[in-house]
């Protein structure tokens, strides 16, 4: 199930800037690295799907990519593909580990779905920079980065076909954001990513609300198997829902 967390990971990582004239999407042996066009790593990607098929002078010329435009990047690979021929080459490279997001999954029959009229799919452009805006909130300092790339990225978005953003609203205003990636490969499968309440906002119970609305969604249109990765933060609440853990995903830079 770790091969299916991490091919869902890279899709949702390469959909949204394929579409962007600003952006690339771009591979070497054993790798996809994503050019967001902005300076800091938050979406500049480089996903190692094949261990074994990696080489040094592909993740060199990955790395060199962003290095010669003075862009910073990082690293994303499944503990399935760590390999000894990746481990040798992140040591020459002297590429170390950075953080680490457990995976999760689950059937969607397994799994508690719920509404709530506090929450509502985008349907602007302020919409989804209002989402951005929250999950900015997660980095410190606030990471301005993200609601450029949603910014460039929101006509696509808004066609509702893969990419499915939710908002949940507190007195008028964004207090906490999810989103679904419904697979391009097979449409019974689907990720969750950017799970994000504001900290004045969080212990409410919102998080637990925006999960079961996405679930809920996913399975109205078709969704068989949801997977996620969850950080330290959040992985409490895909337990309480139905997910089982699965394998680690780990981030080197």
């Amino acid at each position: 199930m770790i091969k299916l967390i991490d091919q869902n990971f890279k899709e949702h990582a390469s959909v949204l800037p394929s579409t962007c004239n600003i952006m690339q999407v771009l591979t070497e042996d054993g790798l996809t690295y994503i050019d967001s066009g902005l300076k800091v790593d938050t979406f500049n990607v480089i996903h190692i799907h094949d261990g074994e098929g990696l080489t040094a002078e592909s993740l060199k010329t990955a790395v060199s990519f962003y290095e010669n435009r003075l862009r910073e990047s990082c690293i994303w690979i499944s503990e399935e593909q760590l390999n000894e021929n990746v481990k040798n080459i992140f040591e020459t490279l002297s590429i170390k580990e950075s953080g680490v997001n457990k995976g999760f999954w689950a059937k969607i029959e397994n799994l508690q779905e719920g509404t709530n009229e506090a929450i509502k799919i985008v349907e602007e452009r302020q919409d989804i920079i209002d989402n951005a805006f929250v999950v900015a909130n997660n980095w410190e300092p606030f990471d301005v980065n993200v609601l450029h790339y949603y910014n460039h990225v929101h006509p696509e978005i808004l066609k509702k076909t893969h990419t499915i953003m939710f908002n949940y609203y507190q007195e008028g205003q964004v207090v906490g954001v999810i989103e679904l990636f419904i697979s391009l490969a097979d449409t019974k499968v689907a990720g969750i990513y950017n799970l994000s309440v504001m900290k004045e906002n969080r212990k409410q119970g919102i998080g637990e609300a925006l999960v079961k609305q996405a679930i809920a969604y996913a399975k109205n249109n078709g969704v068989e198997t949801i997977v996620t990765q969850a950080s330290e933060d959040s992985e409490n609440i895909f337990r309480k829902v139905g997910f089982t853990e699965e394998g680690k995903i780990l981030e080197y830079v």
